[in-house]
């Protein structure tokens, strides 16, 4: 016959059991990753490319406006570049350390840069497009 602590050790046990179950589900849903231009028209459109661990996520070309989305389903770092016209910028799409806790990244890529934002609304520079 089961004692009130075995009672009690199995309902522990079960909650433990549910939590890390609930835990792991929310891991497993990939974050949405934006990059959208805010570039003007003239000289011309910017393409993109991202890559996690040599694969590479194919080159897409954003003309002002454009959005590129794409799921980081993988827990390590993409890394993205760019090019527009003669300039040229480098970061990390995806970093699980920095963006683990926000369902959506956004990725705004303007004349003077490169910025995030998890809200699309406050926009952090990360990075400035550098020449050859």
């Amino acid at each position: 016959m089961p004692t009130p602590n075995h009672i009690l050790l199995l309902l522990v046990l079960a909650s433990y059991s549910i939590c890390t179950l609930a835990i792991g589900e929310q891991d497993a849903q990939p974050a949405i990753v934006h990059i959208t231009s805010g570039l003007p028209k003239e000289p011309g459109p910017m393409d993109v490319i991202c890559k996690f661990d040599g694969y590479n996520l194919g080159v897409h070309t954003l003309f002002p406006g454009d959005d590129y989305q794409w799921s980081a389903t993988e827990k390590g770092i993409y890394y993205c570049q760019a090019t527009w016209v003669n300039k040229f910028v480098a970061w990390h799409g995806y970093e699980p350390l920095r963006d683990a806790s926000h369902g959506t990244i956004f990725w705004l890529a303007k004349a003077d840069g490169i910025f995030l934002s998890y809200d699309k609304s406050n926009y952090v520079k990360v990075a400035d497009w550098e020449t050859d």
